[in-house]
């Protein structure tokens, strides 16, 4: 029935799986998933940085102790090998003795076998978390660096959700990394010794059955284990491609949705006074059906793959004693070699086929990766991304400043003018001129811009926004944003009085979503509140009063002017009421560009 619903749009699931065109008619992303040579390189990328890192010497270590627990358990698996043939033999020659020594052997080896996959698993969730911590820490660090997070959205519109990529493909490559390459390697050490062990219990015999004369070479009984593997493996590649693809998807799909749901509680207010609710659960619902529509693909892909890999691991019980049960009935074997011939053929099989095994997590493992490279890229691409150099000085200007949009397209022309300590610029023109983007370029943040910036950076420097920025927490620690000031909670309940918001005493050690709480015009205020605690040396204020009456604007301003009498204030605003609290003004409309 569930499958019944979503049968009207498989011809849209089908396209979106094998990338032909999404249902609503754009082409899919070229760069959604990448070449495994470029997948290789990717992971390299992201990996190495780590293991060449001082944070990495005790993880080499958990890495030498990951290894020795592996080593022990493949002695442990040959010493199981060598103890079915003993084991069953006693039980063929009714020795009860050696049946019930056997049983005190396997609680033994029972016993370490259980230690060492329990301290194994110990140790690679130790070296898990190391690592994680590490790329996490490393990567917010660039994120964070030198305004990339905010670069990135001018420059990359194909990484999508990089919370995502910090918070959960982190998390993913790590893990997996991690259990793929020891299961991999356990089962090569697997092979290996397994291997040489079913080679010496399957040297040439001749026998007859059924009248029927079979000669078998040397190792036949590993030559049929490969042949089995390799034309499983062969099979589950082509059946369990496309999970790469969706894989990738999946995890995008479902980081779309979940950061729409988050949109929607940042902006509750507004879609409430709208009353978009019908046209945010349609945008929703559109979301869900890509995460479901992919998911339902998934599904089918990984139930197709499924029949296929557990069918090959049944056989693969009875193969081998199909195979040795001639030898057996024609008693060449005992039932001690027939189990010892099983044990050991079930590993070599199991080493073989560790592709059709880990098909699944490596498909996903390669999706992390395609998704953390274009996140390596783009934060690349961030990074090396050119910025007006400000240059060092005791004023605060520009001169022969031009600034473009992305596209190329202009927005102011050869610019030149220049503060000094006490001074005031009003920057006002229709909107859409650059007023917003020339306060961005002067505080060095916006990179599309040719010209001279003049700024000490040893100064103080605050920028506020129209929409001021209130991060979670108490009320106390939103008004010092971002700074963290111990000597001024006097001041604090002064200035709220001042400003009308003594109301707001009661809730300044109360954590609460301020944001939400605050009307537009008490959060300008609190924005105000700011720049008094934290004596910038220059501020940026960008339309910080458009919630506010005259009055209050007034009396904000002249707060700030008689008590940071130094302090440089730049301004974007449209009411002409403005002009007089400034002493100089450019309207940018009237520049020739």
């Amino acid at each position: 029935m569930f499958f019944k619903k979503f049968k009207k749009a498989q011809p849209y699931i089908k396209a979106n799986v094998f990338g032909e065109r999404r249902h609503d008619g754009q082409k899919p992303d070229a760069h959604e998933s990448q070449s495994l040579l470029c997948s290789i390189k990717a992971f390299f990328t992201i990996a190495i940085p780590y293991w060449k890192s001082k944070d990495s010497l005790f993880s080499w270590v958990l890495l030498l102790l990951i290894v020795a627990f592996t080593v022990a358990v493949i002695v442990l698996a040959k010493q199981f090998n060598d103890w079915y043939k003993e084991f069953w033999d006693n039980v063929q020659n009714y020795n009860l003795d050696g049946f019930i020594a056997g049983l005190w052997l396997f609680v033994f080896l029972a016993t370490l076998h259980v230690c060492t996959y329990v301290y194994r698993a110990y140790v690679i969730s130790a070296l898990i978390i190391r690592w994680r911590k590490w790329l996490t820490e490393h990567y917010l660090a660039r994120y964070l660096r030198d305004g990339n997070y905010y670069s990135v959205q001018l420059t990359d519109k194909k990484t999508d959700n990089p919370d995502q990529r910090i918070a959960d493909d982190l998390n993913q490559f790590v893990s997996l990394t991690i259990t793929l390459t020891i299961s991999i390697i356990t089962d090569i050490s697997m092979l290996v010794t397994f291997g040489v062990i079913l080679w010496g219990l399957s040297k040439a015999v001749s026998f007859s059955v059924m009248g029927v004369d079979i000669n078998l070479p040397d190792g036949y009984l590993f030559y049929l284990a490969l042949i089995y593997a390799v034309l499983g493996t062969l099979i589950t590649f082509l059946m369990g491609r496309p999970l790469v693809l969706l894989n990738f998807r999946q995890q995008r799909f479902e980081a779309d949705f979940r950061f729409s749901l988050i949109r929607l509680r940042e902006n509750a207010e507004s879609v409430a006074i709208y009353k978009g609710e019908k046209e945010e659960n349609k945008r929703f619902n559109s979301l869900f059906f890509d995460v479901v529509a992919n998911y339902v693909n998934l599904i089918k892909k990984t139930k197709d793959l499924g029949f296929f890999t557990l069918g090959y691991m049944q056989t693969a019980v009875i193969f081998p004693i199909l195979i040795s049960a001639p030898m057996y009935f024609s008693k060449l074997l005992t039932i001690g070699d027939l189990m010892q011939i099983n044990s050991a053929f079930g590993k070599v099989l199991d080493s073989l086929s560790t592709l059709i095994s880990n098909f699944s997590s490596l498909a996903e493992w390669k999706a992390v990766i395609d998704r953390l490279s274009l996140f390596e890229a783009s934060m690349k691409s961030a990074e090396h991304l050119q910025k007006p150099q400000v240059q060092t000085s005791e004023i605060v200007g520009v001169k022969d400043l031009s600034i473009y949009k992305p596209d190329g397209t202009m927005l102011v022309c050869n610019l030149t003018l220049q503060l000094a300590k006490g001074d005031s610029l009003l920057i006002q023109g229709h909107s859409g001129c650059g007023k917003s983007t020339l306060l961005r370029t002067m505080a060095g943040i916006w990179p599309y811009a040719k010209g001279q910036i003049f700024l000490d950076a040893k100064k103080k420097i605050l920028f506020l926004s129209q929409k001021p920025y209130m991060p979670l927490g108490t009320l106390r620690s939103g008004i010092l944003y971002p700074n963290s000031l111990s000597d001024v909670n006097e001041k604090i309940d002064t200035y709220l009085e001042k400003m009308g918001l003594s109301y707001l005493k009661k809730s300044l050690d109360v954590i609460d979503d301020y944001s939400h709480i605050l009307s537009l015009g008490e959060q300008q205020r609190i924005a105000f509140l700011r720049v008094l605690l934290l004596k910038p040396d220059v501020v940026f204020l960008d339309e910080v009063t458009s919630a506010l009456d005259e009055d209050n604007e007034l009396l904000l301003y002249r707060m700030i002017k008689e008590e940071l009498k130094d302090t440089i204030i730049i301004s974007v605003g449209h009411r002409s009421t403005l002009r007089k609290l400034h002493n100089q003004s450019i309207n940018l409309n009237e520049m020739d560009n």
